[in-house]
């Protein structure tokens, strides 16, 4: 007798080879047995026939780290079959932290994780994990801890170069987190306070993480004019610290940069034949989306929040001259232009209509001349908490990179006002769009680069497969019907065609409808 037997589902493993008909048998919280069980019986029979049965999928790259607290049921990433997500991502994870940078550092990444009503109660990494544990949600939770966060706990906003005496704690830092369940650290390296950091520093921190067998996660510094140069950068601590890269949301941004993947793919595969352990990330769109201010250039941020907001009041000539005069920063908005540049998010119900419409409309809405002006009104009347999605890619590129071996799906799911769509498609539109309705990428390997690929970069050990003893995390679709509805005017929209999903041996999504189960938990290195 098992807790659940799955029944007539074409399995795939997730390790990339064909699918096979079997059935699958759980027993509280693990399969325990795969294969022709015709006598077995259970309490929970799921007969998928028709249906294909996989390992759960893993968001590598996801901005639920205050959103899995206040939304613990996860609808948004359980619906599309996302039983593990990873969160601190791009350097600005919400722990560790310390009392006095509470506020400045909730007005800093609020264009991200909006601001919820949730107790800032944790202070270490540890600390944080267990809150989440507490609650519980939906999902298994795993989590990076953020470079930026670390030099905040030790240097502020402050853009200078560290001491040894800082590298020395941010270090110390860095293995109390990796001790205390970080799967390894990230990087935003557009996004201050990690955009202060020099190579030295960086390194430094790096191979502490490669000690405890961690990864290093990293958004580029730049991912449109000076893309080869970021890339360079990033493999060059690779190669002193020797721990594992990653680099996230892979892509080539701006117009004039389109059909630049071919390049960068050849500077990937050329780091990983001198040995340098890299890999990439991607999400299945050509938009890509984060927090308004950083298209405010970094020197204004150095300062903190509140007198970012203070710039943007008083100096923004100054300030528009730098975005069109300097090019030595990820100049998002001369890069792109405002006519492509979406608000996604406020927080203010007074600002709801600018949700869905470019810097220029907004700007035309207000009567304003200058759509800059509109962008840092916003900013001030939000106090920065401001989303945006970004028009910026090609679709070549993007299918280019899709097919890459070296690569992994990610939603880099932000929540709150009217998302990017990837926070609720992300998996169902690479399993519709891309691999039954295009036939660019194989069912096979297309499931591999959602489970097993990422839980080995994490190292999740029991994730990621079927294959008995491992965790019972468990998507069942269908593939003549899988595909997502979330559209960039319309995001909030589940999608079509994944029937169940069982997080650690429960059942949350039956029949396409979430059952309220939050069996999931924090999933620690240690």
């Amino acid at each position: 007798m098992y807790d659940v037997l799955i029944r007539n589902g074409k399995v795939i493993t997730g390790m990339g080879n064909p699918w096979l008909f079997g059935d699958v048998a759980i027993a509280k919280d693990k399969i325990v047995k795969i294969g022709k069980l015709s006598k077995a019986e259970a309490t929970t029979v799921i007969d998928a026939k028709g249906h294909f049965v996989c390992p759960g999928f893993i968001d590598g790259h996801s901005h639920s780290d205050l959103g899995v607290i206040a939304q613990p049921t996860a609808e948004q990433k359980i619906m599309q079959g996302v039983t593990t997500e990873n969160i601190g991502m791009d350097g600005l994870s919400v722990a560790p932290i310390r009392e006095e940078h509470i506020a400045d550092w909730k007005k800093h990444i609020s264009g991200l994780t909006g601001k919820p009503d949730i107790d800032w109660s944790w202070r270490s990494f540890g600390d944080y994990l267990d809150v989440i544990d507490a609650v519980p949600p939906s999902i298994n939770i795993t989590s990076y801890v953020g470079l930026g966060t670390m030099r905040l706990c030790i240097m502020g906003m402050t853009d200078r170069e560290a001491t040894a005496d800082e590298i020395q704690q941010m270090k110390e830092m860095a293995a109390l987190a990796m001790e205390e369940g970080a799967r390894g650290i990230s990087a935003g390296l557009i996004y201050p306070p990690s955009q202060y950091q020099r190579l030295d520093e960086v390194v430094a921190i790096a191979k502490v993480a490669q000690q405890y067998d961690g990864i290093y996660d990293v958004h580029l510094r730049s991912e449109s004019d000076h893309l080869v140069s970021a890339i360079e950068e990033v493999v060059e601590i690779g190669r002193q610290s020797e721990i594992p890269i990653l680099i996230t949301h892979f892509k080539a941004s701006g117009k004039k940069n389109w059909g630049m993947s071919e390049t960068i793919l050849g500077l990937v595969e050329k780091a990983r034949d001198e040995g340098i352990d890299v890999t990439v990330a991607q999400y299945p769109y050509t938009a890509g989306s984060t927090i308004l201010h950083a298209t405010i250039p970094p020197w204004y941020h150095s300062q903190g929040p509140d007198k970012l907001i203070q710039a943007l009041r008083e100096d923004r000539d100054r300030i528009k001259k730098d975005i069109r005069e300097r090019n030595d920063w990820e100049n998002m908005a001369l890069s792109n232009g405002w006519e492509n540049i979406v608000v996604s998010s406020v927080e203010s119900e007074a600002n709801k209509d600018c949700e869905g419409k470019s810097i220029v409309q907004i700007a035309e809405m207000r009567g304003i001349e200058d759509p800059a002006d509109a962008a840092f009104d916003i900013l001030i009347e939000e106090e920065l908490a401001v989303g945006m999605v970004m028009f910026c890619m090609d679709e070549a590129d993007v299918v280019r990179i899709m097919k890459h071996p070296t690569v992994a799906y990610i939603t880099d799911g932000i929540l709150g006002g009217k998302p990017h769509p990837r926070v609720y498609g992300s998996f169902p539109r690479l399993l519709g769009r891309y691999v039954r309705d295009q036939g660019v990428i194989q069912l096979e390997e297309t499931v591999r680069k959602m489970t097993s690929a990422t839980a080995e970069r994490l190292r999740l050990k029991s994730k990621g497969r079927i294959a008995e003893n491992y965790d019972a995390d468990i998507t069942i679709f269908n593939l003549d019907t899988v595909i997502d509805h979330a559209t960039y005017e319309d995001p909030r929209q589940f999608p079509s065609g994944i029937e169940w999903v069982l997080v650690n041996g429960q059942v949350v999504v039956q029949n396409g409808k979430h059952t309220g189960a939050r069996p999931g938990r924090t999933v620690r290195t240690r």
